[in-house]
């Protein structure tokens, strides 16, 4: 009768009884604590791991979490359950506590699953920022977060001079690089160089659903097709501003990923990777030449788990990567970055030239 009658109220402006409250925080921690009994923590100390996570929070989870120097909006501060301040919330929760939150979300607060459940990787960036959140200065969070401290006034500068496009831009570049600043996160791909068709598909790829990515899906699919097509353009006109310093490489690595790249490895029924991802065939594959190794690692790794197979040209790469051995990712990934450029693409083996005819002389 109590239920029927509606005398329990159920505004947000109104507090749960101190019981119902103590029980529903109850569950909530028990559950969480229950589900995630057996998830194991990958290490989380990667800079390019917690610059990843970071990125993605201040667009996804910011606007009702807040964050150092960047307090919650005034709107979201009268939901009932309030968000939780994160920056004093996560160290209360392990690293695999906090993993089970952000990819599965939390009933009754408005708290969302993950977009691409199958991407594991991506929360685990999320979680590597969450843990490092509690000791971040202000600027330090929005150098993380932003990028804002990598070339405050030249990146100002750029996206003023973008006029409609900076709102756009300004997402990809919290990632991405920029004209006036190479790509500062190894764990994404660099853009510059790519053609037009290639970063136009993605993009597509992403709004349609049909390449699975947390972080990316949600960006491309507020895209209209006119600022997709902006977008694209962008970092297709891009000039390089010069390779990210990197670890030093082994000689004998990259001479393997080279002659995988370049020869292929017939005996497992692997193609020359150079037959489609550098030419004329590159302007519906990605350029590889000079991208971050562990970018192409982690593709790869996405290909063999079967993650990356709903298009076209994912559909081919999934019939090869699983062909591939640990070592063999590894090699090709210090092969293509170790090529300085991503201008100047390295052609695919070309069969040599007819032998020339040996007709008759005709003497006079």
């Amino acid at each position: 009768m109590f239920v029927r009658s509606g005398a329990y109220n159920v505004a947000a402006s109104e507090q749960h009884f101190a019981v119902t409250h103590w029980l529903l925080d109850f569950v909530k921690r028990r559950s969480v604590e229950t589900q995630s009994l057996l998830i194991s923590a990958p290490p989380l100390d990667d800079p390019d791991l917690v610059r990843l996570g970071g990125a993605h929070y201040y667009g996804g989870c910011a606007p009702c979490h807040g964050g150092p120097g960047d307090p919650r909006n005034p709107v979201v501060q009268q939901m009932y359950p309030e968000p939780a301040d994160l920056p004093l919330a996560a160290p209360s929760w392990t690293p695999g506590q906090l993993f089970w939150i952000a990819k599965n979300g939390l009933k009754f607060t408005g708290m969302p699953a993950w977009v691409a459940r199958n991407r594991d990787d991506e929360v685990w960036a999320v979680v590597a920022f969450l843990r490092a959140l509690p000791k971040m200065s202000d600027a330090e969070y929005r150098r993380l977060a932003i990028g804002e401290a990598e070339a405050p006034r030249s990146g100002m500068l750029e996206l003023a001079a973008l006029g409609s496009r900076a709102e756009i831009l300004s997402r990809c570049h919290r990632c991405h690089e920029t004209e006036s600043s190479p790509s500062a996160n190894r764990l994404v791909p660099k853009l510059v160089g790519q053609s037009q068709a290639y970063l136009e598909m993605s993009l597509r790829n992403y709004a349609n659903g049909l390449r699975s990515s947390g972080i990316m899906q949600p960006i491309a699919a507020e895209l209209d097709e006119a600022n997709l097509v902006e977008a694209a353009k962008h970092y297709a006109q891009h000039r390089s501003v010069g390779k990210m310093a990197s670890a030093p490489l082994m000689s004998e690595k990259i001479e393997r990923g080279r002659r995988i790249a370049t020869a292929g490895v017939p005996e497992k029924g692997i193609p020359p990777c150079l037959a489609c991802h550098a030419g004329k065939s590159a302007a519906t594959f990605p350029k590889l030449e000079g991208q971050h190794a562990p970018y192409i690692v982690g593709q790869l790794r996405l290909w063999r788990r079967g993650l990356r197979d709903r298009t076209v040209q994912g559909a081919i790469m999934a019939a090869i990567a699983p062909r591939l051995t640990d070592e063999q990712i590894e090699d090709l990934a210090a092969y293509f970055e170790s090529v300085a450029t991503m201008q100047v693409p390295t052609e695919a083996p070309r069969p040599p030239p007819p032998a020339p005819s040996r007709a008759p002389v005709r003497r006079r």
